[in-house]
């Protein structure tokens, strides 16, 4: 293997542990998408050998995605705690140990 498809294939193996496209991959390194998956092509099984083994990813390479919590479109259902005649409706974040003392108050706990 040459010095040149040495490079390319450290490029090739870095954009594809990427997950970003050859164009965002590219963008302000020196090269153009293009560039890179006609050198992915060129490369084709030399690529592949070793695309299950580990492949260190420069830092400049990795792509920052900002991950948004969505609420469900309904809230979660209370759960409904009956000790004798009596009902405690417990909802999400709820304290534990305020439930127990109330639960033993109850007499529902020995």
């Amino acid at each position: 293997m040459t010095e040149t498809e040495a490079r390319w294939t450290q490029r090739v193996r870095a954009w594809k542990a990427s997950g970003a496209t050859a164009q965002e991959f590219a963008q302000g390194r020196g090269y153009a998408g293009s560039t890179l998956r006609w050198w992915s092509s060129r490369l084709g099984n030399k690529v592949r050998e070793v695309s299950s083994k580990a492949v260190p990813v420069p830092v400049s390479s990795v792509r920052m995605v900002r991950a948004v919590l969505v609420a469900p479109r309904c809230p979660p259902q209370p759960l409904l705690v009956r000790v004798g005649s009596a009902s405690v409706e417990v909802r999400r974040g709820f304290d534990g140990p305020l439930l127990r003392e109330v639960v033993e108050a109850l007499g529902g706990a020995s």
